[in-house]
């Protein structure tokens, strides 16, 4: 067996069974957003780390030094968010191709990750750098803290929980099409933002946290059903996802017909859409509704959890409904 028939999550699953002890302190390790570490009586340590890898994550020729400094941070931060938590401080290694890349783009992103820490309130605490031959890439890692009473894992969905999604959904993985293949129209420059400039609910997930409403949550970075299934696996229970329901913005509908035979599809799998995917007992859906209008956020039901359903559903318009596969994006699978 090659290790792309393995795939990302076969593998992680791999090695999660070749670790099955773990210390006291330890209240979470593998297979949830961030690792989570108790720190006192009533304090966790949240613990996440991301890489991007040139080739793979961007491209040094169509990417802004600054706009991936921020980037890299973000989608760092996002884990902390899915979990209810405060960021404190990130390490970041860098691989180096030294002979190819200019100081310029370097400086440019180190503005882009120490501005974009500064508006979310987290700092460069360390880190390493390397030649590395052919290829930029960029390491890091986040900590964070919460109450220990708040923390919000993916495996807490309940039957009958109702399914809410932060923001919109399809627009990054729309984005990227856009910057690939050209367009000129109204929205451009949202879509394009969306893709190289992710802001992580970082409020959002806090929020969330401190008033107990979520009973799992995740964020969205593999795709909405790819990240669904996490719930549903770690959660026990299936789930049914209303297609109709799936919230795209009005710059998703003008531009995806154009770059996409199957435009619910991007929404569905596109993935780096970076919102907030929750399960909530349905006594809390008003004040789901009222936090969407207190932040300005929209905040829409998508669906149930439920333990009669094996796996995930798709409901159509017309009440049909067929079982999903959960794609989305995986760095190692291939087709």
């Amino acid at each position: 067996m090659k290790f792309s028939d393995l795939g990302e999550f076969g593998f992680i699953n791999r090695i999660t069974r070749r670790c099955p002890i773990q210390p006291p302190f330890i209240l979470k390790g593998i297979g949830d957003d961030a690792a989570v570490i108790s720190f006192s009586d009533d304090l966790v340590i949240l613990l996440t780390a991301d890489q991007l890898i040139e080739g793979f994550h961007f491209r040094i020729d169509e990417t802004e030094g600054k706009r991936l400094g921020a980037k890299a941070l973000a989608v760092n931060l996002s884990d902390i968010a899915a979990m209810g938590g405060y960021p404190i401080g990130y390490t970041l290694s860098l691989g180096i191709p030294s002979q190819r890349i200019a100081l310029d783009f370097l400086d440019a992103f180190y503005e882009g990750i120490t501005s974009f820490g500064e508006m979310m309130g987290v700092a460069l605490i360390g880190g390493d750098t390397s030649e590395s031959g052919e290829r930029f890439f960029i390491s890091l890692a986040l900590l964070g803290k919460a109450s220990k009473g708040k923390v919000i894992y993916r495996g807490g969905g309940k039957d009958g929980d109702l399914l809410y999604v932060t923001g919109w959904l399809g627009d990054a993985a729309l984005g990227l099409r856009i910057s690939e293949q050209g367009g000129n129209r109204a929205g451009k420059e949202n879509l394009l933002a969306r893709h190289f400039s992710p802001l992580p609910r970082v409020k959002e997930g806090q929020v969330l946290a401190e008033r107990g409403i979520p009973n799992a949550m995740i964020d969205i970075s593999d795709g909405l059903l790819a990240d669904l299934n996490h719930i549903v696996e770690q959660s026990g229970v299936g789930a049914e996802v209303d297609l109709s329901g799936v919230p795209r913005s009005p710059e998703f509908q003008i531009w995806a017909r154009d770059f996409a035979a199957d435009p619910l599809s991007l929404a569905l799998s596109g993935g780096e859409d970076y919102e907030l995917l929750f399960s909530v007992s349905p006594e809390k859906s008003i004040q789901v509704a009222q936090l969407s209008q207190e932040l300005d956020v929209p905040i829409t039901c998508i669906g149930k959890l439920a333990r009669e359903i094996k796996g995930i559903w798709l409901k159509d318009e017309q009440g049909r409904s067929k079982k999903a596969e959960p794609r989305g994006y995986d760095h190692f699978k291939t087709g």
